[in-house]
């Protein structure tokens, strides 16, 4: 009989992916020979520093960027199709603001973008969004120019969940959020992985990747120098930062060179 987890779907695949910008002798690969998978109901997290590759494998498993090689699947077609975008919920390392509009206008903006429909349907997801995130009532009508990080931080998070996706990619979700703001913003990927969602997300942050992430994936130099369940790759450091684990994940990625 198939192993339950076996049947789980794939939401989102790499096989061999790379990228280099640029050519000649100004070539520079960004992204070298990454796979993995990402389940439905699961939490991947993409470790590492700055300069790892982690944006760059956001961006192709986005569609936003094409690889040089290798592919990326992503709820079962070609990462960047219509279908896949409308399924799918992105937060940027810096989200844009658009200062006139309200916290809530901006939220039923997206909302309305993703075809989120009857109006009452709408407005209850809206709120539901925006209370998940810790964002009072009164920073609901609040312009987004008044907004500090954090609040933006909080919104642009709402605004990617609120049509309920399948995959939801987040760029350091976590910055600028002091650490209430931070549980906040777990709980809600609690509540994603609950109905099923998968996620994929980049971060430095150790408390982050032990939190959130089911499996992790240390990127040195676009190439993946450890990967594995989360809990094992922290456990063998006491360590408050992901620095030694990138230590380590550096030392493995020149042995394996």
């Amino acid at each position: 009989m198939p192993s339950p987890v076996a049947n789980i779907p794939i939401v989102a695949e790499a096989t061999q992916l790379h990228k280099t910008y640029g050519r000649g002798d100004e070539a520079v690969e960004a992204v070298r020979g990454v796979d993995f998978q990402l389940k439905a109901g699961e939490c991947l997290g993409l470790l590492g520093a700055n300069g790892s590759g982690k944006s760059t494998t956001i961006k192709l498993v986005l569609g936003t960027l094409r690889p040089t090689a290798g592919r990326v699947q992503v709820l079962g077609g070609t990462a960047g199709r219509r279908a896949a975008r409308a399924r799918s919920g992105y937060v940027p390392e810096e989200a844009r603001r658009f200062g006139a509009l309200t916290g809530r206008e901006t939220v039923d903006l997206f909302a309305r973008l993703q075809g989120v429909r009857p109006r009452a349907e709408r407005r209850s997801r809206v709120d539901e969004a925006l209370a998940l995130v810790g964002l009072r009532p009164e920073a609901w009508r609040q312009r987004l120019a008044t907004y500090s990080r954090g609040m933006a931080r909080r919104l642009a998070m709402a605004a990617a969940w609120v049509h309920r996706p399948e995959l939801l990619v987040l760029d350091e979700p976590t910055s600028g959020l002091d650490p209430v703001g931070t549980e906040e913003l777990l709980a809600l990927l609690d509540v994603h992985r609950a109905r099923g969602g998968a996620t994929l997300l980049s971060t430095h942050d150790r408390l982050t990747a032990e939190r959130a992430c089911d499996r992790g994936l240390v990127l040195v130099r676009g190439r993946v120098g450890l990967e594995g369940p989360t809990a094992e790759l922290m456990a063998q450091d006491a360590s408050s930062s992901l620095l030694p684990l990138m230590r380590r994940a550096e030392a493995a990625e020149r042995a394996d060179a």
